[in-house]
Formats: C-alpha cells, structure tokens, sequence
C-alpha cells in the first residue's frame, strides 16, 4: 500500500505523538507502524474497532490513524465512539473520505502519509480558539467563526498555515518556509501553491476589506 521512500518532512512535536493505528490486516498494520515508529511517532495497533475502543479508554492517542473499515463497524462510527470516550484526537482515515476526519486515498505513498500526520499533530497541539481579526479560529474543526457567529470552513492546508503564522507571532514567514512546514517540500519547489492558498484564504477572511495576512517583502504574517 504504501513506499518507503519520504521527501523531506517538517519536524513533529518534541514528544513523540502517541499514534493509534487501527487496522484488520495483520501484516500491513506492523509494517505501518514499524515504519511510522522510524518517523518519529509513537504507534500502539488495533486489530478491530473495539481493540481500538478499549486502547483509547486507557490511553488516549494524540493521534488516530484508521483504516475505512477498519473491522466491527466503519470508519465514521469508530469516530463517533471514540468522541463519546472524550478522544478528541485527529483522524486519518485510510481509503475513503469521512466527516469529521482526514482522507488519504489508497494506494499511498508513505511521505505522503507521514507529511498528513505532521500537519494533524501540529493542529493537535496549536490552540484550541485564538482571534483573528473579526474571526476566532478553530484549528480543530478547520473553522472560522465570525462575531455573527457564522462559520468560515478551511480546507487542511489554509488551517494549517494560519496555525504556523499564528505560532510565528509577528515574525514574517518566508514562503519557502511555509512550502516545507505545511507541505513538506524542500530545495526548488515552486511557491506558486502557497500564493494560491494565501490568495484562498484572503477571499474567505477578508471579504470586509479588512487585511488580516500582510504580505511583507519576503513572506507573509497575521494581522
């Protein structure tokens, strides 16, 4: 399912991310987790959804990494079980979209996995609502709420740059820089995505008029 090789990544949190690893195929799920391990994450494996339940009740993962059917009931419905427990991990969801998680499509490459758990466990342990503007920002549900209380939905990649220009406080942040930390690309990669994600986001937060992303010479940063 997945190749060995990665591209350069960002780095992940200090502490290894405690990784729940929910999958009904023996071999490929050790294979997995052997792998993420040498990645710098901290794998625990489940075999079925009510292995997975009862690991999560005694140790709450950082992360959750399933399988779309992942053995006793779906992907969604392991979800919703996991949020009763009060888990309130990311997920990723392999092989089929889900509401409320990531998706990465089968087959996959093993950087591509591993540059989508980075970018969750960074939202992970960004705050949990921080203000922006006329905005308060919820990383986790990939929201912006406005004073009207009307909700602004960000794709993966806009949360997860506001999240890193939020961190970089007033510093501005060169766009080579947001090309490797949000989308694990290194060396000459063109920085034409990120202009067109800024440009994204801009539409969504700025609609007032309002500027809220600042282009400085050489990068950008938050109001």
């Amino acid at each position: 399912m997945f190749a060995t090789g990665t591209r350069n990544s960002p780095p992940l949190m200090t502490e290894a991310p405690l990784l729940l690893i929910v999958d009904p195929h023996d071999l490929l799920r050790s294979a997995l987790a052997d792998q993420l391990a040498a990645q710098g994450f901290a794998p625990i494996q489940a075999r079925s959804a009510a292995e997975a339940l009862s690991l999560a009740s005694a140790n709450p993962p950082d992360l959750l990494l399933l399988d779309a059917k992942p053995g006793g009931m779906d992907a969604a419905e392991l979800i919703e079980a996991l949020r009763r427990l009060g888990v309130t991990a990311p997920a990723l969801v392999l092989g089929g979209p889900v509401d409320g998680a990531a998706a990465l499509a089968k087959p996959y490459r093993l950087g591509g996995l591993v540059a989508k758990l980075h970018e969750l466990a960074r939202l992970a342990t960004a705050e949990a609502t921080w203000p922006l503007g006329g905005f308060a920002v919820h990383p986790s549900a990939r929201q912006a709420i406005d004073g009207q209380g009307h909700a602004v939905r960000l794709t993966e990649k806009e949360t997860a740059i506001l999240v890193y220009l939020h961190r970089a406080g007033e510093r501005v942040v060169p766009r080579e820089e947001l090309l490797g930390e949000v989308w694990g690309y290194a060396g000459d990669a063109s920085t034409h995505t990120v202009e067109t994600h800024i440009y994204r986001l801009r539409r969504k937060l700025e609609g007032d008029g309002t500027p809220l992303l600042l282009t400085e010479p050489g990068g950008y940063r938050l109001v």
